[in-house]
């Protein structure tokens, strides 16, 4: 194991620690961006308006996926230059992450708010399949099933 962080890690973390939050933030504008367009896209050709639904869930899950895997990597990152900060460890960074890994694959538990965008915006695509169609179709059910499998991402991984 080498030992004592140096300065230019230090400035590379913090710079990896800004893009990320960057991606993050650029994650969940997009996704709203997308929330638009479908809504609208189901809103102007309702008989398709499960399978919008769909597409929109998919797009959601995936976007979850990457918000917390940028997001679990933000919270190492400011743990390790917080300690290095305050003298606890002399690791480096490459030294220091295999000891600390998150217990889960996908990190730790998100302000509640954030994960609102996710799941609020799914839900609400879903309510304009459910106004919109005129029976329960598989593309629904499927994009319900999605809902609830981005809500589990997002809800259940460990608390930080």
């Amino acid at each position: 194991m080498t030992s004592i962080s140096s300065s230019s890690e230090i400035a590379s973390l913090r710079q990896e620690l800004l893009l990320r939050i960057l991606f993050q933030n650029t994650i969940i504008q997009v996704l709203v961006v997308l929330f638009v367009l479908m809504a609208g896209l189901a809103i102007l050709r309702p008989e398709q308006a499960g399978f919008v639904s769909l597409i929109f869930q998919i797009a959601t899950l995936a976007s979850a996926l990457q918000w917390c895997h940028h997001g679990i990597r933000t919270r190492q990152i400011k743990q390790f230059l917080t300690l290095t900060a305050s003298g606890e460890t002399g690791l480096l960074w490459e030294d220091w992450l295999p000891a600390n890994r998150p217990p889960s694959l996908l990190g730790s538990r998100w302000m509640i708010s954030t994960k609102g965008v996710f799941l609020g915006l799914a839900m609400a695509m879903l309510g304009v399949d459910l106004i919109l169609a005129t029976a329960a179709s598989f593309c629904g059910r499927l994009a319900a099933v999605l809902w609830l499998a981005t809500a589990g991402f997002l809800l259940t991984n460990p608390k930080e």
